[in-house]
């Protein structure tokens, strides 16, 4: 899922499914069989047994918060990442983009990128294709990879579903950034210039191109915090200035000063 270009996505590790498995080898640790047995219930169909084995995987290779040794699985990642389905997204984000030549950051980066184009394509077959015609290194791009990632891109933020499309929005992305990593740098409820803030997101977020305009997801994340008072984006006289995607109708286009709420932890 999250190894070098070219990594296969796939539909079974979902989060979920990798969060029990942490979880349960948290409370006990076990061996493969009765991890099996127990995520199971004694099921051992084909089916069930390579839905875990999938799971397992990422946790043990990939995000490395289980290891494996004389036969036995134990939990090694942080202790407070299995509180909440939040404090796991937090935990795993930070080693999934820190691997910026993923398949994974990759497409998600190429996807971004379409901004209102993606809206042209309807289904993720569609999807795919396009990517695979486009993007090189992504040429073995097919639709299983992209229903893999639908639903890790969902979990960490990069947008919403509805029904079968992928709508860009950041807002819970740069929300976690903001809880977890903005006070190591800045002070909250302190206006920042947008040329500090900017370079700073971008060392955070590989999946964004920042050369340009900012894009529609990453856009609809700062209006969105703006509506819930989370920030506030402001344009003051003489200071440069940071593009948003211009969208009909919004009046927020673009901001010299950040002002990040306290409120963004709550």
């Amino acid at each position: 899922m999250f190894k070098q270009n070219y990594d296969s996505m796939r539909m079974e590790p979902t989060p979920e499914r990798v969060l029990a498995v942490c979880r349960l080898v948290n409370q006990r640790e076990m061996s493969r069989d009765q991890l099996r047995e127990y995520l199971t219930l004694g099921q051992l169909g084909d089916k069930e047994v390579g839905d875990v084995n999938r799971a397992l995987a990422v946790a043990l290779d990939e995000l490395h918060l289980l290891q494996e040794k004389n036969d036995v699985i134990s939990y090694v990642g942080p202790g407070d990442a299995l509180n909440s389905g939040k404090t796991f997204r937090q935990c795993v984000a930070s080693i999934i983009f820190g691997v910026k030549d993923s398949t994974f950051v990759l497409f998600s980066k190429w996807l971004i990128n379409k901004n209102e184009e993606l809206f042209g394509l309807s289904k993720w077959e569609t999807i795919a294709a396009t990517c695979s015609k486009e993007e090189s290194e992504l040429v073995r791009m097919d639709e299983n990879a992209v229903l893999g990632w639908r639903f890790w891109a969902t979990f960490l933020g990069l947008g919403y579903l509805s029904g079968t499309m992928f709508l860009p929005n950041m807002k819970v992305r740069v929300q976690d950034l903001l809880e977890t990593s903005f006070p190591k740098k800045f002070q909250y409820n302190e206006a920042i210039r947008a040329e500090e803030f900017i370079p700073w997101l971008s060392s955070k977020m590989p999946e964004v191109d920042f050369d340009k305009t900012l894009p529609l997801a990453l856009s609809s994340a700062f209006r969105t915090l703006q509506e819930l008072g989370l920030i506030q984006l402001e344009t003051w006289q003489d200071s440069k200035r940071v593009n948003l995607y211009r969208v009909d109708g919004e009046e927020l286009n673009d901001f010299s000063h950040i002002t990040v709420s306290r409120g963004v932890c709550e």
